[in-house]
């Protein structure tokens, strides 16, 4: 049995939401009785877009997953029951119960009761899937260890002030090993900010401003309940360097420095991990797209000499992206790659410290950045700092070296203002100084 949410008329500004069913070999379409516009709707993930200019997100994709649940329930019954329902059967599951779940309603006394982690949990769940799903879910378990350690359950007004300047002091004293056998390391205040974020969007789903409006409490909007953030000081591959990786050919031998297994049919497979991350690392560092576009990326992307994409996130509007693509690219694809291959981004993260290790960017770097109370600086071997998102980040530092204007740039990357921008690319004080040597005012 699946329930498959689709569109009546995508053509208009704004359409009611169907439904078809599937079930024993019947097909069955229904309306939901849901309206969505247009161009927040998601034709992958069968939902609305959660966008900040389109609230309504949050609700129709509730009612979206209510509808699905009771579908379901009533198809499990018919299961045990041995039978087939009519479609007249499946719409008056849908309009005749006092549940109906297409229809959200709190009760008065759901909403004086209701714990916020109890709807923390259901929202994420429902509405959110992947690397969104993964922050929402480590937001959840930090609250929940939160209530147990000082025995309390969070409700909706207690998420103020007092709430805040406790939950962070407490975050950041907290540690973790980044390694097995490495020491502790404090929290980051960028690590904090992602946790407050996941919490902000639950107040503002909730709030007396909502459709929902689970709770009066306005302090979370206070200027001092803030999504604590710093410049994150990391790395890029510099146009040699990338060079340098494309030029590497892995193969059993020279891996050697990476593995200790001799077996042949092992290190094969490593060669062609290595090779598959390297060339997903090199198309995201010639495209500057995030991980979760650039490993997404198939044919029907490759027009002529341009890629074409619709980012998860970043641009607005729903808008498509644009990229001339690079000679290196179009070496990769020539000696036949294929674009469509799926990697893990922690794979992609092992296997392209591997390759940059073999390649020989051994050498020191130290970055710095706030944990707990403290800014700290940790010197490590360049390969070991290298991840999927590297990739981004030399795509748009290589380009703004290059020439190209940042506001073309900013196209790509759905960075809003330069200022944000400038802050994201890394240039060195050295580089900056060559490109403005290069500019016909200091000629």
């Amino acid at each position: 049995m699946k329930t498959l949410f689709f569109l009546k008329d995508s053509s208009k500004n704004k359409s009611a939401i169907n439904a078809i069913i599937r079930f024993k070999g019947q097909r069955y379409k229904l309306a939901t009785g849901i309206s969505v516009e247009t161009r927040y709707w998601d034709t992958d993930q069968k939902r609305a877009k959660v966008k900040k200019e389109y609230p309504d997100a949050e609700v129709i994709n509730i009612r979206l997953s209510r509808f699905d649940r009771k579908m379901d329930e009533f198809l499990e019954k018919c299961i045990l029951e041995k039978i087939v329902p009519t479609l007249q059967e499946l719409k008056t599951t849908i309009t005749d119960d006092e549940n109906d779940p297409v229809k959200v309603s709190v009760p008065e006394k759901k909403i004086k009761s209701q714990l916020f982690l109890e709807f923390f949990k259901s929202y994420f769940e429902e509405n959110y899937i992947g690397q969104t799903y993964n922050k929402y879910q480590t937001t959840y378990n930090w609250l929940a260890r939160y209530e147990k350690k000082f025995r309390k359950k969070l409700t909706f007004e207690d998420i103020n002030l007092d709430f805040y300047t406790h939950f962070k002091k407490w975050v950041l004293s907290s540690s973790y090993k980044p390694k097995k056998d490495a020491e502790p390391v404090n929290y980051s205040l960028n690590y904090f900010g992602s946790l407050i974020k996941c919490i902000k969007k639950i107040m503002n789903v909730t709030g007396p401003h909502s459709r929902l409006k689970l709770h009066d409490n306005i302090e979370f909007k206070h200027e001092d309940f803030k999504v604590e953030h710093e410049t994150a000081d990391t790395i890029y591959l510099s146009l040699d360097e990338l060079q340098k990786l494309h030029e590497f050919k892995p193969d059993v031998y020279n891996i050697a420095p990476i593995t200790h297994d001799m077996r042949v049919e092992n290190r094969l497979r490593k060669v062609a991990a290595l090779n598959n991350a390297k060339n997903k690392f090199l198309i995201g560092a010639f495209t500057a797209l995030r991980v979760s576009d650039f490993n997404r990326l198939s044919e029907v992307n490759i027009k002529e000499n341009f890629i074409r994409i619709k980012p998860q996130k970043g641009t607005r509007k729903n808008e498509d992206v644009v990229i001339p693509i690079h000679p290196i690219i179009r070496e990769i694809l020539d000696n036949g790659f294929d674009i469509r291959t799926k990697i893990s981004d922690q794979n992609i993260n092992q296997h392209i410290k591997e390759a940059c290790q073999l390649i020989g960017l051994d050498e020191m770097v130290s970055l710095t950045r706030t944990e707990g109370n403290s800014i700290v600086e940790r010197t490590s071997r360049k390969y070991e700092l290298v991840t999927s998102h590297t990739a981004r980040r030399s795509g748009a530092t290589n380009m703004y070296l290059a020439g190209i204007p940042s506001i073309s740039i900013m196209k790509i990357t759905g960075h809003k203002t330069e200022k944000s921008f400038l802050k994201y690319i890394k240039i060195s004080q050295e580089e900056n100084a060559r490109l403005l040597a290069g500019h016909k005012f200091f000629q």
